[in-house]
Parts: structure tokens; C-alpha cells; sequence
């Protein structure tokens, strides 16, 4: 089973390229990117499988539950009793996290940026080299 960090960079690699062409805000593209789970709930449509994921990010989870209280206001889910939509929420942000740091994204955070080829190979890139050993929250 992946860590965090490895976690959320493959979700990235696996979902960038449907996004050519399109244009987004660098502050919103992690939220477009990763809407459909969002929507759905799930990541993995399987409860079990989101419990064995979270047993596995144990200590991002609690990070994260820290990181939501901080920057939200409140918890948004209950891993205990939505362990499915507590990991879409930790994905969604360990994504954001990983793209504001994308220099593309960063520079156009409250820009609107085309997604075309050149910003795909910089986010590709970037994220092939994010040392998956760093805290995300």
C-alpha cells in the first residue's frame, strides 16, 4: 500500500493529462482535479479499502485532522464514521499541497493558467521529484 505522499502524487499523474487544453485557477486546479472523487465520495468504493488506507497514513490522518480544525473551522467528516469521504478530503488537500508548490501553479495561483502540454511536463515533472517522505499538513 502506497504512503500519503506517493498516494497522492500518482493521483495527480494518473489525472493530469485529462485536463489539456483547459484553463483553471492555480488555487483551484487540485479541486478540479480531483472533483470526481469529491463528488462521489470515494476514492476507492470500498469502505474497507478506505480503512486499510487511513491504517496506513495513521499519522497523516491525525495531522490532517489538525490541518482541517486550523484552516476550516470544524471537521468535515469523522474517519471513525466516514473513513471513505475523510480520505477523499485528506487527497484533495495532500494534492493541493504538493501542486502550490509546482512553480507553473504558484505563479498563477490567483491567475487563470492554461493546462496545456508545457504545464502538464512541469507538473509531471515536479511531481516525479517531490520527495515523498514530506509532510504535507
Amino acid at each position: 500500500m502506497e504512503n500519503f505522499v506517493k498516494y497522492c502524487k500518482n493521483y495527480i499523474l494518473d489525472h493530469i493529462d485529462e485536463y489539456e487544453g483547459q484553463s483553471h485557477y492555480g488555487c483551484d486546479f487540485a479541486y478540479t482535479l480531483t472533483e470526481a472523487p469529491n463528488v462521489d465520495g470515494s476514492l476507492t468504493y470500498s469502505t474497507y479499502k478506505a480503512k486499510e488506507y487511513l491504517r496506513e497514513w495513521w499519522d497523516e490522518c491525525g495531522e490532517y485532522w489538525d490541518y482541517e480544525k486550523d484552516n476550516f473551522g470544524e471537521h468535515t467528516h469523522n474517519p471513525f464514521d466516514e473513513p471513505e469521504a475523510y480520505m477523499v478530503c485528506m487527497v484533495i488537500e495532500g494534492c493541493s499541497a504538493i501542486l502550490s508548490q509546482v512553480p507553473c501553479i504558484g505563479k498563477n495561483w490567483n491567475e487563470e493558467i492554461i493546462i496545456n502540454t508545457e504545464v502538464i511536463t512541469e507538473i509531471k515533472d515536479f511531481v516525479n521529484g517531490f520527495d515523498e517522505n514530506t509532510e504535507l499538513f
